[in-house]
């Protein structure tokens, strides 16, 4: 009997494979990991078809050969996908005949530079002792523990992952797993301090998750209980690089929504016949990649993008070559697109990188004019369409207000009888500029600092980047994106943050309950 490693490399950034901490890469890190490892019998790498592996796994295959030591496989697969993680896991097992029979896997990423042992064997020694399916850490950053599965799992999982074709994510097993949760034997290891809202990756995947982690180290952070302490005292550090850049492309709209504040502010959208030059856009891209190498774009941030004569080509230009690391959220009306251009970047694009949100909101023609206008007919087909071209990569989403509340169940089920996703989103107020139409308060009872100002750098169609979103009537302008510096602009953002951190909330932000949501 025996266990075996698996280390998931796949579409690993060059940060995984470089000194991190002021000693060995996060790679090399997991690697020494693997040898503590209670009878660990072999080590599994998953890793892209057509990339080299890291100079360390050769010398450790070398290694296994030349003097016996642990042994190592690769298992390589392009276009990775959930369906095909879960494959892989069985193959990892199956292919492990010859060698001590496989009792459980520990799934680890391979940028996880302080996967912590002590932590490990105690969810090993929960996992043995109840003879669990699977076994994880709640409450704690991403990258500190694997994942344990029973060597059996992955069998079991594979009817439950057949529609699962987006990129594997830190959650991709569990969420598979959820399907079904009850059917399976699931051990859980709590956080004495649960850090979940804080959403920390202790990883090196992206350059935020690393400067992050390294401001974190420097405070004496080297192992989960350390984390668990200095964290909640150290919010200072958490903001970093933006993730998220939703950006006005256009100021027309098909639609003038009753519970939308752009009206209100800039006029009839119906009426806008403003668009941002290709040229400009395709140069404000390049300057967000050289600062934010995986930023997430959002078109519109008001706006129908439909609307923009090139939006094909700002689609494009905004996903940029098949390496960049961007990705892509298109949010429509489902009004005004060419139904051959969308078929179209089906097939050209890869859809992995690109989401689609569909503003519908309800299923009731009348309640949907009431909400939205005309144009319900094309956009439930051109969601239809989307959601057909596009599958895992679309949903449809309803604005859950007072309106809309007796509708929602209608909702939801009629689109999910179409094979579509749903999103019920909470209303926004705008920091009470529009009247309070939320069916309930959703808030936490105690108050943390902003997410969007963590996370979002919203540039309007003049390039003034305002504090964030719900800033409507921009009564706070950080800069502009055409003109300035982009981490200058993203710096003079810290004293707002600060202020958050020390539990003060100036306007908006005093009546704006949009703090606790999340986009990237």
């Amino acid at each position: 009997m025996g266990n075996l490693a698996v280390v998931n490399i796949v579409n690993s950034s060059p940060l995984t494979y470089q000194p991190v901490f002021g000693g060995p890469s996060a790679f090399e890190r997991v690697i020494s990991w693997t040898r503590l490892i209670p009878e660990i019998t072999g080590v599994v790498l998953l890793a892209d078809r057509e990339v080299e592996l890291p100079g360390e796994a050769i010398e450790i295959q070398k290694d296994s050969v030349d003097h016996s030591l642990t042994s190592m496989r690769v298992i390589r697969k392009s276009n990775w996908t959930d369906k095909i993680l879960i494959e892989a896991l069985e193959t990892a097992v199956q292919g492990s005949t010859g060698l001590d029979e496989i009792t459980a896997l520990f799934y680890v990423w391979g940028d996880s530079p302080l996967i912590d042992p002590k932590l490990s064997e105690k969810l090993w020694s929960l996992h043995y002792k109840y003879n669990a399916d699977y076994t994880f850490a709640d409450g704690y950053p991403l990258g500190l523990t694997p994942e344990i599965l029973a060597s059996t799992l992955p069998k079991r999982l594979l009817p439950y992952a057949e529609d699962r074709e987006l990129p594997p994510s830190r959650d991709s097993i569990f969420e598979v797993l959820r399907k079904d949760i009850n059917s399976f034997n699931v051990e859980t290891h709590l956080s004495k301090k649960d850090l979940r809202m804080d959403r920390i990756s202790i990883t090196c995947d992206t350059q935020r998750n690393l400067n992050i982690a390294d401001k974190l180290y420097r405070q004496g952070a080297t192992d989960a209980e350390s984390l668990c302490e200095i964290i909640p005292r150290s919010q200072l550090l958490l903001r970093d690089i933006p993730a998220f850049f939703p950006i006005q492309i256009t100021n027309h709209c098909p639609q003038a929504c009753s519970y939308c504040p752009f009206p209100r502010v800039y006029g009839d959208p119906r009426k806008g016949n403003l668009h941002i030059e290709t040229s400009k856009f395709a140069e404000l891209c390049r300057r967000i990649v050289e600062f934010a190498p995986d930023a997430v774009f959002g078109l519109s941030l008001w706006g129908e993008p439909a609307s923009h004569p090139d939006i094909r080509e700002l689609i494009d230009i905004a996903l940029g070559p098949s390496t960049s690391r961007t990705r892509l959220l298109v949010e429509t009306s489902a009004i005004g697109w060419s139904y051959e251009m969308l078929k179209n970047m089906a097939l050209e694009v890869d859809k992995r990188r690109i989401m689609w949100i569909v503003s519908l909101d309800a299923a009731d023609s009348a309640l949907y004019e009431k909400l939205r206008g005309k144009g319900r007919e094309e956009a439930e087909a051109t969601a239809e369409l989307l959601v057909g071209l596009f599958g895992s990569s679309c949903w449809i989403q309803a604005v859950r207000m007072k309106d809309n509340e007796e509708h929602l169940r209608v909702f939801h089920q009629n689109w999910k009888n179409k094979g579509a996703q749903t999103i019920i989103q909470k209303y926004n107020s705008f920091a009470a500029y529009l009247p309070e139409l939320q069916p309930s308060n959703l808030s936490p009872l105690q108050r943390f600092p902003c997410w969007h100002l963590k996370r979002d750098m919203p540039i309007l169609l003049d390039g003034t980047v305002p504090i964030c979103r719900e800033d409507i009537r921009g009564k706070n302008i950080l800069g502009n994106a055409f003109e300035e510096n982009l981490e200058k602009i993203w710096n003079s953002g810290d004293v707002l943050y600060r202020k958050h951190v020390a539990d003060v909330y100036p306007e908006p932000c005093a009546n704006c309950d949009e703090y606790y949501t999340f986009n990237f």
